[in-house]
């Protein structure tokens, strides 16, 4: 039986509410290391994009 672990302890917010888990817990690490929001933000429009290229494929 496989055992599926929660990544992140938080709840999706506006920046994080599209994004697959994995990105999710890298934009709370950025979080929480003080980058800008600015740099999230346009980290998580590179990671939607891709996400919907890859699902066009």
């Amino acid at each position: 039986m496989a055992i599926r672990q929660k990544l992140s302890d938080e709840d999706r917010d506006e920046l994080t509410k599209d994004v697959n888990d994995l990105d999710k817990v890298y934009l709370e690490k950025m979080k929480k290391e003080g980058i800008d929001p600015k740099w999230m933000e346009q980290f998580r429009d590179l990671s939607l994009e891709m996400d919907k290229n890859k699902k066009e494929k």
